[in-house]
């Protein structure tokens, strides 16, 4: 019995997608052969669960469903299983970026730059995702999510350009059309490929969602792995990143400095 569900190839296999759960699939990845692995897991709080962001969405006449693996005791499983079966997958210098949320009443991202700070992963450092307007919160509005950046223990942080500095700031609004409920903009993505990966080399996201990553990789040059365990978010990655393959950097946003 297959580890999946569908398994798609466009623009003749620099894409290849599944329909499954990332646990399934990854074991079956070959050792050693990704350069960056780039993804935005589940954050642990039940969002979209009949929560004020699915109330809004109700009121605006959008579709809404809670995200997979989303309470907090969930979440954890499947990041720390995703992250013990990457240290295999990685090359020995490579970058594993893994999005999480910027404060909220529970810690998450403490454990998840803990969590990438052993069992054979290297904490580097945390980048900030600025989204320019205050959105929901109490008290302290939130404005801001992080991106938790680690590498292969015994191995260092890939570069694309030696010499090249950047700040850990990120500046750039969520994506006003949104094809997934915690869709990051393809700027985002793609400011992270670009540092770190050159030309061919292959990009992971285990928690693919709607294809922002695999569209960013695709349009820029590089070969890519997605999966998603929910079928609608797969479907539409399937067309964005086919879409990416037919124009080539066209669908890649300007990123910040």
């Amino acid at each position: 019995m297959s580890a999946w569900r569908e398994r798609v190839e466009i623009a003749g296999g620099k894409a290849v997608l599944y329909l499954a759960d990332c646990l399934a699939v990854l074991p079956t990845l070959p050792t050693s052969s990704v350069r960056l692995l780039w993804t935005d897991p589940p954050y642990g709080h039940n969002n979209h669960a009949g929560d004020f962001n699915a109330r809004l969405n109700e009121h605006r006449g959008l579709e809404d469903a809670p995200i997979a693996n989303d309470s907090p005791e969930a979440m954890r499983a499947v990041v720390d299983g995703m992250l013990r079966e990457s240290v295999r997958l990685l090359a020995d210098d490579c970058c594993c970026c893994c999005c999480c949320c910027g404060g909220g009443p529970r810690p998450t991202f403490a454990w998840v730059a803990d969590r990438m700070d052993r069992d054979g992963l290297q904490f580097f450092h945390s980048v900030i995702w600025d989204k320019l307007n205050p959105g929901l919160g109490w008290r302290f509005r939130r404005r801001h999510e992080m991106v938790m950046v680690a590498h292969k223990a015994g191995g260092k942080l890939s570069w694309a350009v030696d010499g090249r500095a950047v700040p850990n700031i990120w500046e750039g609004m969520p994506p006003r059309e949104r094809q997934h409920p915690n869709e990051k903009p393809q700027g985002l993505a793609a400011h992270f490929i670009e540092l770190t990966t050159g030309a061919g080399d292959l990009v992971l996201d285990p928690f693919m969602g709607s294809g922002t990553t695999g569209a960013a990789a695709i349009g820029l040059g590089r070969r890519f792995i997605g999966i998603e365990i929910d079928e609608g978010y797969f479907r539409t990655a399937c067309r964005r990143i086919a879409e990416a393959a037919r124009q080539p950097g066209l669908l890649i946003p300007e990123t910040a400095a």
